[in-house]
């Protein structure tokens, strides 16, 4: 009884330090607090559901809904956002209940917070984006109501896998590193045929899982190969482009 006391114990131990680190690496990590500050030229607005960056003058007709990874620390795509705005375009990180939106219920009140933020003021037409746990939702948003949306950008993700967005016509992006372990290129590439046929990929080799965001080790990820700050970089780009080549843009 003893012995066995001590193996629930050791069982226990580990299980509790296992998700602690689970948790601590899930912060954000390396995010300059200024990023959250209103400027002259970028306000900062958190209701808590949503965390607003709107460009004091707006230099597109198209905005950014953003949806985060699951468990990961909203802050971590901050520096994402926050560069979508500098450029003049407002940008909405959409939180998920529980970091993940894992039920039904969850899944609808991200939904009805992204019709909020169409529905409200700020730019006329949206582009959804997402990361890994984000982009599996964003597809599904996207299958369910199209007509909302001026494009769309999966990032770090093999979705959709269950559902068909082949017949999609607004633009769509997908973003995928070579040295992504969670979300892997043979995966990714394997469900092609369920995106439309004039999706823009774009591979960045050497990026991995974690770096779209800046949180700390993902479980399961692999080490990158390309800096974190160039991989920022590519993604920005890449999320800028699909703003640009957005249905209804100008």
């Amino acid at each position: 009884m003893a012995l066995r006391k001590w193996i629930r114990r050791i069982w226990v131990t580990c299980g509790l330090a296992f998700i602690a680190w689970l948790a601590w690496n899930a912060q954000a990590r390396g995010v300059d607090p200024a990023l959250l500050a209103s400027s002259a030229a970028v306000a900062v607005t958190d209701d808590g559901a949503t965390l607003r960056f709107t460009p004091q003058r707006l230099q597109a007709p198209t905005g950014l809904i953003f949806l985060p990874g699951a468990a990961v620390d909203p802050v971590a795509y901050v520096p994402l956002l926050r560069a979508v705005a500098d450029a003049g375009y407002a940008a909405v990180l959409v939180r998920l209940p529980w970091r993940a939106a894992p039920t039904a219920s969850g899944q609808a009140r991200v939904w009805a917070r992204i019709a909020a933020v169409q529905a409200g003021p700020g730019p006329r037409a949206w582009v959804l984006a997402g990361h890994s746990r984000g982009a599996a939702l964003s597809a599904q948003f996207a299958a369910q109501a199209p007509s909302g949306l001026a494009g769309l950008v999966l990032i770090g993700t093999t979705h959709p896998k269950r559902i068909s967005l082949a017949a999609l016509t607004l633009p769509v992006t997908k973003v995928y590193g070579t040295r992504d372990c969670v979300a892997d290129t043979t995966a990714t590439l394997a469900n092609a045929s369920l995106l439309p046929a004039a999706t823009h990929w774009v591979r960045l080799e050497g990026a991995n899982h974690q770096q779209f965001g800046w949180y700390g080790a993902q479980l399961g990820d692999c080490a990158a190969a390309m800096p974190r700050a160039r991989q920022h970089a590519a993604t920005v780009a890449a999320v800028l482009d699909a703003l640009r080549r957005a249905r209804g843009a100008t």
